[in-house]
């Protein structure tokens, strides 16, 4: 006696899932039931059906095989997913709704957004809880039309995936445009000052320093918050782009970064180095580099 349990349609290569499939198929070999798979071409797309041909199959055998089936089937099918047709599905979003990017920044965006989706368990449970409530009421699932119309709530979740990419992407390539400017402009500026010395203070405050240990005069800041009628109180300032442009104006041929704080400093450092790249030296730790070492000078120091 033959019985019919599950069909699976695909596209292209077989081989991989069938191999897989014969292998699950050995624990029921185990519990005395032979399953068969038997393989045919139809409109296009080769099935695999499992069935079974041995065994004394009653209700309770059948629902117990069914299960296994219907699992094993799942699992194996999910995985393929999320690891043979996930690439294929991000490709083409991409090249769908970002086809003004060339080749080259398509190809960024697919790797990271690849990079980002691995790891990510959830779209596994997510594409193997829909693939089980369809074999709860379906005998035959064909992979394509599965993903195309039964699975839209995972390519929804690819779809955020890639437009959050994206949109670092572009903030980056944003970013590393400003930077080339700002650097243009650094080229352009005739040095004002030899060396000077940046004493980065909690919410990126700052104070300059000349190569004499004297503060900078402040003639440029002030000139610059007249400029663009900016109202010189903490809550209003970018102390990053105020840094940034002054050292412009500034242009010293050498500047030493002092921070008490490393690590909450990164990303203005990193920002300073970007523009004026190999102008700036980090200093590992001086007395300018202190939680309170504005604050201790003497006024005669000022």
């Amino acid at each position: 006696m033959v019985v019919k349990l599950l069909s699976i349609g695909l596209s292209g290569a077989t081989e991989n899932i069938r191999d897989k499939l014969e292998y699950d198929c050995k624990i029921l070999t185990q519990e005395g039931f032979s399953v068969v798979i038997e393989e045919n071409d139809r409109g296009g797309y080769t099935f695999l059906g499992l069935h079974i041909v041995d065994g004394e199959l009653s209700f309770r055998n059948f629902e117990h095989i069914k299960a296994v089936l219907k699992s094993s089937v799942s699992k194996l099918l999910a995985d393929w997913v999320i690891n043979y047709e996930e690439r294929r599905i991000v490709n083409k979003i991409i090249s769908e709704n970002y086809f003004y990017f060339n080749q080259d920044e398509r190809e960024t965006v697919e790797a990271i957004a690849l990079r980002t989706l691995s790891g990510n368990s959830a779209r596994y449970k997510l594409v193997l809880t829909r693939i089980i409530e369809y074999l709860d009421d379906h005998y035959e699932l064909v992979l394509d039309g599965f993903l195309r119309f039964r699975l839209k709530d995972y390519h929804l979740q690819l779809l955020k995936s890639i437009d959050h990419v994206v949109d670092d992407f572009m903030m980056e390539f944003e970013y590393k445009e400003f930077v080339r400017l700002l650097r243009y402009f650094v080229d352009m500026q005739e040095p004002r000052a030899e060396e000077a010395h940046v004493v980065i203070k909690e919410g990126n405050m700052f104070t300059l320093f000349d190569s004499q240990g004297k503060i900078i005069s402040n003639q440029y800041l002030e000139d610059m918050l007249l400029q663009n009628d900016i109202v010189d109180t903490p809550d209003n300032l970018n102390y990053e782009d105020l840094l940034i442009s002054t050292l412009i104006m500034l242009a010293p041929r050498n500047i030493m970064v002092h921070s008490s704080n490393k690590l909450r400093d990164q990303e203005l450092v990193d920002t300073v180095k970007n523009v004026f790249e190999d102008r700036v030296i980090v200093c590992k730790g001086c007395e300018m580099c202190s939680v309170n070492y504005v604050d201790q000078l003497n006024p005669t120091e000022l």
